[in-house]
């Protein structure tokens, strides 16, 4: 007796090989998504020139697909570096924002402000500083005096004599400190305006 013949469907096999490639994909992208990487990033806010200490600087398990090599990695240590630009609270720390040298190219300004601050005018901000410097008519037209200031906060004043105005200490390019002391002991009209953040990854 001859032996019978089993004949599977082509139907059925390209059938079970279209189900476990869609199988095979759900898990890669459940496995992606739940992977994460170990990076840093800042408990408080992180201002050029600062020295990063243990305290301001915690680890943490974030997503950071396709730009790992943007940010500190947690196996890197930024104990003892310093700020190059702004890092926000709970931001990660990106690779270009820290380094090993102080930068000396600000100075520490406190300027008197009349009036109530925008509300974006906090610290780690950008501002522009403008002045306008009096005449027999009031004041000149005002003009941008410092470009790109950084905010440090509000300093405040609890004296017995404590001035009405707003005291804000602001970061200055060196090159513009001069310019902006003279304006102070002239008694030029000083305004800030705060300018657009770039947003940053977080974590």
């Amino acid at each position: 007796m001859a032996a019978r013949r089993t004949w599977m469907d082509p139907r059925l096999v390209i059938g079970v090989a279209l189900v476990l490639a869609s199988l095979a994909g759900v898990w890669l992208v459940v496995q992606q998504s739940s992977s994460s990487d170990r990076a840093w990033a800042a408990t408080r806010t992180l201002l050029p020139g600062d020295t990063i200490a243990a305290g301001d600087v915690a680890p943490v398990d974030v997503r950071l697909p396709q730009s790992q090599e943007r940010y500190l990695d947690a196996s890197a240590s930024p104990i003892g570096m310093v700020v190059a630009s702004t890092i926000g609270e709970g931001e990660v720390l990106p690779v270009r924002a820290v380094g090993g040298a102080a930068s000396a190219s600000r100075s520490a300004v406190v300027i008197e402000l009349d009036g109530a601050l925008p509300t974006a005018v906090r610290a780690g901000a950008l501002v522009d500083v403008w002045t306008a410097a009096p005449s027999d008519d009031g004041f000149e037209a005002p003009g941008v005096l410092v470009d790109e200031a950084i905010v440090v906060g509000l300093v405040e004043d609890d004296g017995i004599l404590a001035s009405a105005a707003a005291q804000l200490e602001l970061l200055v390019p060196t090159d513009a400190t001069a310019a902006l002391l003279e304006a102070i002991a002239d008694e030029h009209a000083l305004s800030v305006v705060p300018l657009a953040q770039p947003v940053e990854a977080a974590p």
